[in-house]
């Protein structure tokens, strides 16, 4: 055979590899505990972001009772393009919100996010996704104060916008920020995805996770996921790079990079029926930064996706965190969870115990959540020498918002009636500490020695609104916020025209 022939059969396969179907679509679905589909329809709910066909069966029934224009307007994406095993969808995303006065600093309280979201499945064995964000807002005062305690003007950095990244200044206490994530998902067979990309991820069953979730901005990452035993078993690995928010001291510049940590996450999740599921975890944020030698190499354990490696890391300059997950399911639809992190060599751990009622009533697209989460004060800290490894991404918490050091109650809820919805999250906190939940950033001897301070904080957020488009969650909603941090209360009101595609975590 010629080597011209051989190299068309070899195309010609490769390309019948490449394009061949499989089940279905392997794009991600988008974070967000608001739209929460009911239990019996992913499985492995531990990992997410759950993965179309494989983890997560969607909503795709159309109301048959509407017209074209209204099943446009009320289903589908702006942009809908099906063409033989082709499905390319666009649309804008957006978070108008308006509120009111603040009379001391002369600003309203008002966010101005636009953006775009573009979706293709190229055959059922590659699929992608993209977004931009464009963000100018204003916080109201509570979160504006944490943004200012982390930010560093001499190096660039005039605050954090939150799950978004570093922000630079907008008029005089505003912030401007951009956000862009995508990503690209291949399955070579179906028990297998591979994906390489700019997003996050959450390991966890609850709406806080103490392992990671999804409040830190996008990080560059290259994951991959497999299922075993007629998927009884899920395995996923990531590998992920992520920066402090500091700038790399020899640096003559103020927009020198910042100073880059290497990360990678492990979970094993074993899923013998729909109702139970049990799941273990390991990650750690590596040394890839030296004062003297700049940009070095992590450690060997870094590399290798397989779970278990991480222990036989004795280098105590990363820093490693291992959990535990398990979850049951009553009755198709109350879910009880328990999540467990701690660190190695030690006994003092975070802990998370909740429940959730999906469809309470038999309201459709309806739930009621209760969950306590604690955190010593120490889990995640590092000793002085290593505070590069932070368990954080630019200047954000990796895991629970809060940080460490703190105990919460939150009871939340979502009761809807065709279109119209009242949602509430209710949550208390009380720190041990004095640091108030900022321990991941400071160097562990100052923990062993802080004092308990006993701060408490209430936060209390209802609203009520229209879901306009199942496509992109688009909403039109109004509500207010009170927070109470011991004696200081601040109330907001406000009116949100927005596409709920993501969590904002802003209950802190």
């Amino acid at each position: 055979m010629s080597e011209k022939k051989i190299l068309k059969v070899a195309i010609f396969y490769l390309g019948f590899w490449l394009v061949t179907p499989l089940s279905a679509q392997i794009k991600n679905s988008s974070f967000s505990f608001n739209y929460s589909n009911q239990f019996k329809k992913v499985c492995h709910s531990s990992i997410q972001p759950y993965l179309e066909s494989s983890q997560y069966f969607s909503d795709s029934i159309i109301k048959k009772d509407r017209t074209k224009l209204g099943n446009k307007i009320f289903e589908h994406s702006l942009l809908d393009v099906f063409q033989e095993d082709i499905h390319i969808t666009a649309d804008p995303i957006f978070n108008f919100t308006l509120g009111q006065q603040n009379i001391d600093l002369d600003y309203r309280y008002y966010s101005n996010v636009r953006g775009f979201r573009i979706t293709g499945d190229l055959s059922d064995n590659f699929s992608f996704e993209t977004r931009f964000y464009e963000n100018q807002f204003f916080y109201p005062l509570y979160l504006q104060n944490k943004s200012n305690d982390r930010a560093n003007p001499t190096m660039g950095v005039d605050g954090i916008a939150y799950g978004i990244g570093r922000s630079k200044r907008f008029k005089e206490n505003g912030h401007d920020a951009s956000l862009a994530n995508g990503y690209l998902s291949f399955s070579p067979i179906p028990e297998i995805n591979l994906q390489i990309g700019h997003g996050r991820h959450f390991f966890g069953d609850g709406y806080r996770s103490l392992l990671i979730s999804d409040y830190a901005p996008d990080y560059p990452y290259i994951s991959g996921q497999y299922f075993l035993f007629n998927k009884k078993i899920l395995y996923k690995h990531v590998t992920s790079w992520m920066k402090n928010l500091e700038r790399i001291p020899a640096a003559s510049t103020p927009e020198a990079l910042f100073i880059p940590k290497s990360t990678s996450f492990n979970q094993l999740s074993f899923s013998p029926n729909k109702r139970f599921s049990i799941s273990l975890f390991e990650g750690g944020v590596y040394k890839s930064f030296d004062a003297q030698k700049g940009e070095i190499n992590p450690n060997l354990s870094f590399y290798l996706p397989i779970m278990g490696t991480k222990t036989i890391d004795i280098d105590t300059t990363n820093n490693i965190i291992y959990g535990f997950n398990w979850s049951f399911l009553f009755f198709d639809n109350i879910k009880i969870y328990n999540q467990i992190a701690f660190k190695s060599l030690s006994f003092s751990n975070g802990f998370q115990l909740g429940i959730k009622w999906i469809s309470p009533l038999k309201l459709s697209k309806s739930f009621l959540n209760i969950e306590w989460n604690t955190s010593p004060s120490s889990l995640y800290s590092m000793s002085q020498g290593q505070i590069n490894q932070s368990y954080s991404h630019l200047g954000h918490e990796l895991a629970h918002p809060l940080g460490s050091g703190f105990q919460e109650l939150l009871i939340r809820g979502q009761f809807c009636y065709k279109k119209s919805f009242l949602r509430f999250n209710y949550n208390y906190a009380n720190f041990i500490s004095s640091y108030n939940g900022g321990e991941i950033f400071e160097p562990l001897e100052n923990s062993l020695f802080n004092i308990s301070s006993n701060n408490n904080r209430i936060f209390l957020n209802t609203n009520i609104g229209i879901m306009l488009n199942k496509a992109t969650n688009m909403e039109i909603s109004v509500g207010h916020i009170t927070r109470i941090y011991n004696n200081l209360a601040e109330n907001y009101i406000f009116l949100s025209w927005r596409t709920n595609l993501k969590n904002d975590y802003f209950d802190q």
